[in-house]
Parts: C-alpha cells; sequence; structure tokens
C-alpha cells in the first residue's frame, strides 16, 4: 500500500550514472571524472533460463577486472536482508571464481547489521592474479497471498517472464572504482522471442558508474509487453493488467515530460516504468535510478490515492534528495518522501494530468495522513526506528514531509509577495548538487533562515522532534483556506502490508474486538479504498481458522482526533490561485 526509495549507495546511485545523464543527476561528480582516464570495464552477462514454467532462473556472469585482491579480501558483496526483505544471499559454494592462474574458491562473511539490513562478503582465499570471472544464478522469489508487501527488489516469476531489481540477486565487487559497466542479455535459453529489459534500455547497453548502479536497478526478461515507448521513455509489464496500460503510459509519459522540464534535466534523459502484479490484495512502489517499479493487486490495488498519484510520487523522487550522514536515512526522508509527495500532485496539475478537484482531494488525503498517524508525535529518529517493523512509522515522513514544506511554501510566498515559493529552494538544492555541493540538513536550514529569518530555525527542530504542524493560511495560494476539522483515524489493526493474513494483530483494535485473531488466513476483505472513503465503513472480513470458514465485521476506525484541511475559497479562476 506504499511507496519506498531505497537510499544506501544513493548518491552513487545518483552522482555517477550514464553520461549523458550526469548533468541531469544531483550529488557529487563521480570519482573517475578525469576524462583522460577511461574507467574499467566491467563485463556482465545476464542469462534468463527456460524451465517447465517458463523462465525460472536468472544466470549471471560477470568479468571483474584485475581486482587485485589479497587473501582474505572481499572480492564479492550482496545484502543478505535489505529493509526485512530476504535476498537470493548465495552460500560461497554457489559462486564459481576463476582468474588468470585458475579457480579461486570463496568463503563468506556476513557483516553486523545496520539500519537498512545485513550484507555478506564474499572472501578471496588466495591473491588474485588479472581479471577475475565469477558466474552464479539466482531463482526467483516464492509469493503467495500472504506474502508481505515491500520495496520491489525481489525477482518474481511472472507470466512466463521475470521481473525484479538487481539488488535481489547480484553479488557484485566490494571495491568503489567507476565502471565502463557493459550488459549483455544472453537470451540462448529463453523462448523465441524473450526480451531484455534494463532501467537504462532494452537489450545490450553500456553504462558509466559504480558497480551498485547494477543492484540498484530494474529488470524485465520474457515475453514483456509494452507502451508510450521512444529512445528515452518506456513503460513495460508482463501480465496484462486490470487496467489500460497504454493510456497510463501515455499519461506518465506527459507527466515526466514535464517533470523533467521543471527539474531543469538535460534532453533527452531516459526514464523506464515496469509493472507487475501481485498475489495480494495491495500494491505500491519502488524508484530506484531513473526507474521505477510498481505492483499493484488483482483489482489494480496499488495506494489510496490511486495508481496515478503512485506514479507521480515515484517519478518525483528521481530528482530531489537531501545528502545524509552516513546510513542516516531518517534524518532526511522528510526531505525524500514530503517533496514527493508535494510535487506529485503539484506537478501533476500544474501539467494537466489531473484536475483541480483532484489536486484538492489528494492534499487533503496527504493531510488526514499526517493528523491522523499514532505515531505523529514521534522524532525523525525513533519513526525511523521502526520503518521496517511497522506502515504506520513508515508513513511518518510522507506526511510530515509535505505538511512542513506545505507550510514554508506558504511562507515564502507571503514574504516575497509571491515572488518566491518552495519550489526555489528545492531548485537550489538540486542545482548546488549537481555542481558537486553536498547539500544535507544543515544547508537546508540556512537557506529556510536566509529567507524567512531565525525562527524558521525553530520550525525546522519542531517538525524533526514531532510537533505539530499547522500549514500556513496561504499554503496553496488565495483559491484555497484552512480550516479545522476532527477525523477518526482508521486503523485496519493489523499489519495491512500483508492483506492475505492477519499479522501482528492490536489487541486494542476494533478488529480484535470483533474476533479476528493472529495467523488467520485472510479469504476476502472489503477493499482499503472503501473503507477509508467514508468513516461509518464497514469491513467484512472472511476468515479460514481450522479448516472453516467465517465472517467478521467491524468499522476499523479509532477515536476522532485533531487536524486540518483546505476547502475552496471563492469561485476564483485557476489561473489566479498561484499554484
Amino acid at each position: 500500500m506504499h511507496s519506498f526509495r531505497f537510499s544506501r549507495m544513493q548518491g552513487l546511485v545518483r552522482g555517477c550514472g550514464l553520461l549523458p545523464l550526469v548533468a541531469a543527476l544531483a550529488g557529487p561528480p563521480c570519482a573517475a571524472a578525469d576524462d583522460t582516464v577511461a574507467p574499467p570495464a566491467l563485463l556482465v552477462t545476464l542469462t534468463p533460463v527456460s524451465g517447465a514454467q517458463g523462465l525460472d532462473r536468472m544466470g549471471v556472469s560477470m568479468r571483474i577486472p584485475a581486482p587485485h585482491a589479497k587473501a582474505g579480501d572481499a572480492l564479492l558483496k550482496m545484502p543478505k536482508v535489505l529493509v526485512g526483505l530476504q535476498t537470493a544471499s548465495y552460500e560461497a559454494s554457489a559462486i564459481e571464481a576463476s582468474d588468470d592462474i585458475g579457480p579461486v574458491p570463496l568463503s563468506q562473511m556476513d557483516e553486523a547489521p545496520g539500519p537498512s539490513g545485513t550484507y555478506r562478503d564474499f572472501l578471496t582465499s588466495r591473491p588474485t592474479q588479472g581479471d577475475v570471472t565469477v558466474r552464479y544464478a539466482s531463482n526467483p522469489r516464492s509469493v503467495d497471498s500472504e506474502t508481505r508487501n515491500g520495496p520491489l527488489f525481489d525477482l518474481r516469476a511472472q507470466a512466463g517472464g521475470l521481473i525484479g531489481a538487481g539488488v535481489y540477486f547480484f553479488a557484485l565487487p566490494a571495491d568503489e572504482r567507476i565502471y565502463n559497466i557493459r550488459l549483455h542479455w544472453d537470451l540462448t535459453k529463453a523462448p523465441a522471442g524473450t526480451r531484455g529489459i534494463w532501467s537504462f534500455g532494452e537489450g545490450d547497453q553500456s553504462v558509466v558508474g559504480p558497480a551498485s548502479q547494477l543492484a540498484f536497478s530494474f529488470y524485465a526478461a520474457g515475453a514483456v509487453k509494452s507502451a508510450a515507448q521512444d529512445n528515452t521513455f518506456g513503460f513495460y509489464w508482463l501480465q496484462e493488467p486490470p487496467f489500460d496500460p497504454a493510456v497510463l503510459g501515455k499519461n506518465t509519459h506527459r507527466l515526466f515530460t514535464y517533470m523533467a522540464r521543471f527539474f531543469h534535466d538535460a534532453p533527452g534523459v531516459s526514464y523506464r516504468v515496469f509493472a507487475r502484479a501481485n498475489p495480494y490484495p495491495s500494491g505500491g512502489g519502488t524508484s530506484l535510478a531513473h526507474s521505477f517499479m510498481f505492483g499493484y493487486g488483482a483489482k489494480g490495488e496499488t495506494i489510496g490515492d490511486g495508481t496515478d498519484m503512485l506514479i507521480a510520487h515515484e517519478m518525483a523522487h528521481t530528482w530531489p534528495d537531501l545528502s545524509e550522514e552516513s546510513d542516516d536515512h531518517p534524518a532526511v526522508a522528510w526531505y525524500s518522501e514530503g517533496t514527493a509527495e508535494f510535487y506529485s500532485v503539484l506537478l501533476s496539475l500544474r501539467a494537466g494530468t489531473i484536475d483541480f478537484d483532484r489536486f484538492l482531494a489528494v492534499i487533503n488525503a496527504h493531510a488526514r495522513d499526517y493528523y491522523t498517524n499514532p505515531f505523529r508525535a514521534l522524532s525523525n529518529e525513533a519513526a525511523g526506528k521502526l520503518f521496517w517493523s511497522d506502515a504506520r512509522a513508515q508513513r511518518v515522513p510522507y506526511g510530515r514531509g509535505f505538511m512542513y514544506l506545505a507550510k514554508v511554501n506558504g511562507q515564502l510566498k507571503a514574504k516575497s509577495g509571491g515572488k518566491r515559493s518552495v519550489d526555489d529552494l528545492v531548485l537550489e538544492v538540486l542545482e548546488r548538487q549537481r555542481h558537486g555541493e553536498k547539500v544535507g540538513v544543515p544547508q537546508w536550514i540556512a537557506m529556510v533562515v536566509r529567507e524567512l529569518g531565525p525562527g524558521s530555525r525553530q520550525d525546522y527542530l519542531d517538525m524533526v522532534e514531532g510537533k505539530t504542524i499547522v500549514p500556513s493560511a496561504d499554503s496553496f495560494g488565495p483559491c484555497l483556506k484552512l480550516v479545522r476539522t476532527s477525523e477518526r483515524p482508521f486503523d485496519l489493526g493489523f499489519d495491512d502490508m500483508r492483506l492475505g493474513v492477519v499479522k501482528d494483530l492490536r489487541a486494542d483494535s476494533a478488529a480484535a474486538a470483533a474476533g479476528l485473531h493472529e495467523g488467520d488466513s485472510i479469504v476476502s476483505l472489503t477493499p482499503r479504498a472503501e473503507l477509508q472513503a467514508h468513516e461509518e465503513a464497514i469491513a467484512t472480513a472472511v476468515i479460514r481458522r481450522d479448516g472453516r470458514d467465517m465472517t467478521f465485521r467491524f468499522n476499523p476506525r479509532r477515536p476522532a482526533v485533531e487536524g486540518w484541511t483546505w476547502v475552496r475559497a471563492g469561485k476564483a479562476p485557476l489561473l489566479s490561485c498561484g499554484l
């Protein structure tokens, strides 16, 4: 039901991308920025292999140029567990390695767990000589109706093909060198008509960047279908979706073109969208290198705001970002998620892909999400510790960032007489990053203090500590006004990232009071969108317990909380609204 943006190695992925994209991507210049020194070639071959039910294995062959590894050095690295998701996480015995003088036996060592997960190192048994070639293969992850929805990192079998992110199946060079990555698709073991597509294009591709670009990008192989495709944009899927992908692809292309122009991208920047079906009634999306993937349920379920807003949110992730210290994602998540929420709806309105009524409904949904979140008062740090265990905590930076940016937007407009807005600050951050500057939290604080005075520092600190945000009256111009509201928070009562089984049932919830038990299999459940639309809506859950089907009904709401919402102020035309 949520979208995700992963941040480990984010600076490398964003800052050292395709050569034509260097001017467009945020982050510091690549380590190998000297044009007179060509980066070494990392030769990668992906071999999708056909089985009884279609493609059932992704083979990897990689030639690493002269790693000069000593005995006991880490030759390869991959996540074992990443944000709660188990990857292919090979045993060392599953990887063949050889160099100029023969086989290189590998051993394995797991690093200490970090905030995002645990990484596994593959160590050499002796010094390497010359180039090293490694080979291994991954089966797709087995998923069913009880699988927990999460970041779309896993490799899945779908409609006879394979689709997922490289971070699930790649064990990559452990160094931080910049490579000329040459990706080749070997389709000789796949059925005729098989296509191989990467975030950076279809078929064989060459990009310059760290090896981590292979991990933090998407792949699809098989009888892949596509829409709205040209040299710079593609929309791909394997299984026919319960919506018109041609229409969605066309609108997505239109919005991406507008967003790229707004964020001052160089002409010709590429972007690709991948869609895949879930075996459970929920969806979400994950943004990686100039691409994203979204999953949808059997009836097209994604998020409450709809598939178009999910896509807009993930595309907006392509640009705004604050530099973070080490692996401290919670400190900057308010910005990455807040700007994605803010600009997904604002730029959709400006691009004409949604109308004003839809815009109003979406910003009020963001406000409602913020004020009704039970973890609203947690600090950024405290909420961050719960990101990967409780979906409600994971939503904190979305609503918090959106409301803070809306407040700053109104303050800037009021002080400048409408001549300045939060657009100016977000674009300044991006421009400074494109020129190699590290722009993080301290720089953001300095910018708002420069624009709004010393009181804005305290506003920022209050946001970080979880104090309730009341946005500026004119956050979205004269066409809207802010009014107090009261609403009962929506609470399904159990983990809403896993809708095939009752998991992590909250004892004080309406679901528990109605009689649901931990571990009950969910045969059917009223769609979440219907339940969220009306406070009085009753959830009907058909549960299978001990071989019997039972029906339970409950109102998934908690006691009312106070908040704010925007309403129309008069009938002023949209052009006068200053949006």
